[in-house]
């Protein structure tokens, strides 16, 4: 598990070098990367839940592992993956040639999709208040 307060004293000492630079490479940082580290830095996890990065140079790609202390699934482990969006490799073939050809459009589906309504023909339940 990565420790959340290295991170944050690694990024005040990345930002006192001079710049949003990454781990080894030098490469400079995405914004998705310091979106990340900052999400992470602010993170306040409850005892049951962990994060565990496999490559701690890569923030975008992580495992979330839960593990209930009581009701029905005590004593269970769940584990979730997240890894960064490739729209090379997509799982959703539409979506990722709409992200490639028309990002705007594609950020409008993702809102309709999350607030309830329908991209295309699918219809998608409210996920937001």
């Amino acid at each position: 598990m990565i420790k959340l307060f290295s991170l944050k004293q690694q990024k005040k000492d990345e930002e006192s070098a001079g710049g949003n630079r990454t781990g080894a490479g030098g490469k400079k940082a995405s914004a998705a990367q310091l979106r990340i580290q900052k999400d992470i830095n602010e993170l306040n996890l409850p005892k049951t839940c962990e994060i565990n990065f496999p490559d701690d140079d890569d923030l975008l790609n992580f495992r979330l592992i839960i593990s209930p202390d009581e009701g029905f699934y005590k004593g269970g482990k769940f584990v979730f993956s997240f890894k960064e969006p490739n729209p090379e490799d997509p799982l959703n073939k539409e979506a990722a040639e709409v992200l490639q050809t028309n990002r705007r459009l594609f950020e409008q589906n993702v809102h309709r999709s999350l607030r309830g309504g329908y991209v295309g023909a699918t219809y998608f339940e409210r996920c937001l208040k």
